[in-house]
Formats: structure tokens, C-alpha cells, sequence
């Protein structure tokens, strides 16, 4: 067909999504090819303009999955990247969790338009193989579109700066999920918005100065933003323009919350005995409260947290997943039939990573998508690497257990198991940096002046001491209420943590009262 169609761009479900569900499966393929034209001629269009420019390393692009990819694969099947932005903040989030030897941490990016909640364990980032887009209810489950491709699992809600905040029938504040965007954008931005968003808020409690927006390159209009708050907000409802925009943040803090309760709970997991690792443009101002309300002890602010997600890019490994729907009973084990499953699985995931990475050793995990016979849907069970035996049926059911009890709390006795799905994923070296010393040196961080902030627990105004990240090095430590700036960002410390900067130049808040 491509012979007999050379310029007709072509999509074969059996390449993007080989395996079972019919409508998940039309759906993914049908994104794939809508898409494909577009992005395969704007990929194409930038590897020859690098190449004239005489840049000759390879041009790779993250997915979905967490790894990197050549633009090869990229182009012939771009729905891969549908999510490749917020995988990159987990990446992120993985690797200060190992930097910090974490084994909880709860990856929280949030920036002009969304907030990005993932879970991760044993510092490695929670998958899934399916989401949702072009919603026709933004953040409700079901509503939208399902794509099935390997992505880092996590909860959108519509919960960033530029969050626009209204009251509903019952006169209840909500926050998002419209979002300002960049054009017009908040109101205090001065580019024409009337309506309030979050970044409105932010300034006009304290929490963003409007003299030293991005390094003072940008001068926001507090008066513009009083203005959006008391006709949206303060005036309706008989309050002082201060107090409507402090409802506005805690509303926008507690959808975060809960947000992100639901998600723990819905994957068996829980919030409390996390610590959070908060970046992009609004996360740091936010991640204290979230963090008071979600009863977490530790937030870590990386260096560069505006930019959080772009980081990850460069850490992520150049990698490959490969999927094959191949039902099996356990009552009918067939070892000989799971390994030439791998072993074809593994030779394309390799001539995938390999086009990326020539040399060098490669990493290999495997999972088994597996229910009990006459359920609906799966679960992930782990394997181990190796070519497997006729008596290693025990071992798959105990795998299967193990999981399933992980999950629900229980197994079933007596009901049969069935695998449906079998993945592989391949990568280049995977490794996780080593964690880093505490400084031995600790000593008081100097503020560079104080302005007033409005505290959301006390519900009073506070004379807040500011500091400046660049002044602040490695040991030196902060009581709150503090707030640390830097021209991406400011983080607020709140009256119930104390901060330090370990020696990667991390801002590390501790709740006080708990060891850090």
C-alpha cells in the first residue's frame, strides 16, 4: 500500500496498538494518523534545518513512556508524545527523590494552566498504559477520547496561574478548569484580561511581588488584579477584596488536595509519609499548604523548578516499549510460547533503541497485564528476565497474588488467572544518581527585606522576611514564614515548616517540630 501511496501518510493499528479492546484501539490509531501528517513534517523540517546548522548528535524526543526516542520513531508514531511534557517533570521528581534517597515522594508540577499530581515508589514513577484526551469536560474521567500507549500515570486538574476563579449558583468560589492562558492572561499581566486567576491572587495576598516578576522584566499591575478579584469575586459576595483572594488560593489548594487523595486511594496508595517535590512556575508558591493539607512533612524545591519539566528531558534514557495481546490461561502455562513472545517483543524494542544508542548495555523490565477469568480488567504483574521454565507456572500465580493483594487487600482462592497483555521496555542505562551528604556547616540564611503576606491559617496578615535564592548556599537554613525568590519562581514557607538548602542547592522544607 505505502509503495502504491508514497505521499499518503498510513497508519496500521497492528503498529500502534497491538492489542486487545477494539474501541481503544481505533481510537489511538485514529489519533496516530490524525496527527501524524502534521507532526511528521514538523519533525522532518527541524532534523534538516539542525543539519544545515551542522548539528550532527541525534535528535531525540521524549514520550509519554519517560525515555527518549529517535525522531524516526517519533514521526511514524507521534501519540507517543502526547504527554511527554508532564513525563519529563516526573523524570524530574524520580531523580531527586534518589538524590535525596526517598522511597515516597509525590511529584506535584503545576504552571500556568493544569497542576500534575504522580505518585512514586521505590523511586520509580507509577505507569499505565492508557489516558484520556480532548475531554469534552476537561478533568472528568471518561469523557474524552482513550488513547493506549505506555505513559506515566498521573492526575490533571485544572489548576495552574492562569486558573480563572468564579463563583457557581450557590455562590461557592470555583477555581478552573478555564484557564486565562497567555493571551490575555491573568489580569495582573496587563494585557487586556478582566477575569481572576490564581496568579491575581498570588499577588495581591503577597506571595508574588509585582516589581520583581521574572527577575523584574515584567511589572504586574496590582491594581488590575484587585480590580478582576472584587468584580468576579469580592464584590458578589460582600468581602474585602484581600479575603476573596485568599478563598481563591485555598480553593485552589484544596482541589490539589484532594486531587491528589483520590488519586492515592484510587491506586491503593496514601499521601501521608510522602514527601513533595514541588516545580514549575506556581508549585513552589503552592506546595507548603498542599503539603499542610495533605499532612506531608518535606517538600524539596529543585534548582531551575520553573523549568522542572525541561530538566527531565535531559536525565530521561533513550527507551522503548513494546506490547502484544497473547491471552493465556495459567491452567494451560505454555513457557515455550511466553519467551518467543519476548524474544520477538525484544528484538523491535532494540531496533528501536538501538538507532539512538549504537552501544553501550541495555536495560530490560517485563510486566503481565493478568485478571482473574471473568473480570473486566487487568493488573500489572512484574516478571523477572529470563527465559522461563514449565514450572514456573507457580511462579506467575504467586507474582499474580502478590499484586492483586497489594491492590485490593485480598486474593481470591480457587479462581483461574488468565494473562491478556505482555509488555517489554527497553532503555540505555537507567541509573539513578547516588543520594547526596546533609551539609555538615548549617547557618541562618540573611533576608533581603520583608513584605506583608497573608497567612491562610491564621487568617491574618504577616510581615514576612523575603530572601534571595542566590544568596543562599548550601547549609544555610530559614524559619517560616519565609519567602524564597528567584526570577523563575518564589517559594512560600509557611508559618508551620523551617527551610534548608541541602548541598545540591535544593530548598528542603520541614515541618517544624520533625526531624530533618
Amino acid at each position: 500500500l505505502s509503495a502504491g501511496l508514497p505521499d499518503v501518510p498510513i497508519t496500521l493499528s497492528s503498529d500502534v496498538c497491538p492489542e486487545i479492546r477494539e474501541y481503544d484501539r481505533m481510537s489511538t490509531t485514529c489519533a496516530n494518523a490524525y496527527v501524524q501528517p502534521l507532526m511528521a513534517g514538523y519533525l522532518q523540517r527541524l532534523a534538516d534545518a539542525l543539519e544545515v546548522m551542522g548539528v550532527k548528535c541525534p535528535l531525540l524526543l521524549m514520550m509519554s513512556s519517560g525515555g527518549v526516542t529517535t525522531v524516526e520513531t517519533a514521526m511514524a508514531n507521534p501519540i507517543r508524545l502526547v504527554e511527554s511534557g508532564p513525563a519529563g517533570g516526573a523524570i524530574l521528581a524520580q531523580h531527586i527523590a534518589a538524590e535525596n534517597g526517598l522511597d515516597k515522594v509525590l511529584s506535584f508540577d503545576m504552571g500556568g494552566t493544569t497542576a500534575k499530581i504522580t505518585l512514586i515508589d521505590d523511586q520509580q514513577p507509577q505507569l499505565s498504559r492508557s489516558f484520556e484526551v480532548a475531554r469534552m469536560h476537561r478533568f472528568l474521567k471518561g469523557s474524552g477520547l482513550p488513547i493506549r500507549i505506555p505513559v506515566i500515570d498521573m492526575v490533571e486538574i485544572g489548576a495552574g496561574g492562569g486558573s480563572i476563579a468564579s463563583l457557581d449558583e450557590l455562590n461557592r468560589i470555583l477555581v478552573g478548569p478555564e484557564s486565562a492562558g497567555s493571551t490575555p492572561g491573568p489580569a495582573c499581566y496587563g494585557q487586556g484580561g478582566t477575569a481572576a486567576t490564581v496568579t491575581d491572587a498570588d499577588v495581591i495576598i503577597g506571595r508574588i511581588d509585582p516589581t520583581h516578576f521574572a527577575g523584574g522584566k515584567v511589572r504586574l499591575d496590582i491594581d488590575a488584579a484587585a480590580k478582576a478579584v472584587d468584580t468576579s469575586i469580592g464584590g458578589a459576595l460582600g468581602v474585602s477584596v484581600m479575603a476573596a483572594a485568599a478563598g481563591i488560593d485555598e480553593i485552589v489548594n484544596e482541589n490539589m488536595a484532594n486531587a491528589a487523595r483520590v488519586h492515592a486511594i484510587e491506586n491503593g496508595k496514601e499521601t501521608h509519609g510522602r514527601t513533595l517535590v514541588a516545580f514549575g512556575g506556581a508549585a513552589p508558591l503552592h506546595a507548603a499548604r498542599l503539603a499542610e493539607k495533605l499532612g506531608v512533612e518535606r517538600v524539596i524545591v529543585p534548582r531551575g523548578a520553573g523549568v522542572g519539566s525541561a530538566v527531565g528531558f535531559l536525565r530521561a534514557p533513550i527507551g522503548y516499549e513494546v506490547v502484544r495481546t497473547r491471552y493465556m490461561d495459567m491452567r494451560n502455562f505454555d513457557a515455550a510460547r511466553i519467551n518467543a513472545v519476548f524474544e520477538e517483543m525484544r528484538a523491535e524494542a532494540e531496533a528501536v533503541v538501538r538507532t539512538g544508542a549504537p552501544t553501550g548495555d541495555l536495560t530490560e523490565t517485563r510486566t503481565a497485564f493478568m485478571r482473574y477469568r471473568g473480570q473486566g480488567h487487568e493488573i500489572t504483574v512484574d516478571l523477572p528476565i529470563r527465559a522461563y521454565q514449565a514450572e514456573d507456572e507457580g511462579m506467575f500465580q504467586n507474582a499474580f497474588d502478590k499484586s492483586y493483594k497489594e491492590l485490593f487487600s485480598r486474593i481470591i482462592p480457587n479462581l483461574t488467572v488468565e494473562v491478556l497483555t505482555w509488555t517489554l521496555s527497553l532503555s540505555t542505562d537507567p541509573s539513578l544518581p547516588k543520594p547526596v551528604k546533609v551539609p555538615s556547616a548549617l547557618a541562618p540564611g540573611v533576608p533581603q527585606g520583608e513584605r506583608t503576606v497573608f497567612d491562610a491559617v491564621s487568617g491574618q496578615n504577616v510581615m514576612t522576611p523575603v530572601y534571595s535564592r542566590t544568596s543562599l548556599e548550601p547549609g544555610a537554613t530559614l524559619a517560616g514564614p519565609a519567602i524564597i525568590v528567584e526570577d523563575e519562581t518564589s517559594t512560600l514557607v509557611t508559618a508551620g515548616f523551617d527551610a534548608a538548602i541541602n548541598s545540591l542547592g535544593q530548598i528542603v522544607l520541614t515541618k517544624k517540630g520533625v526531624a530533618s
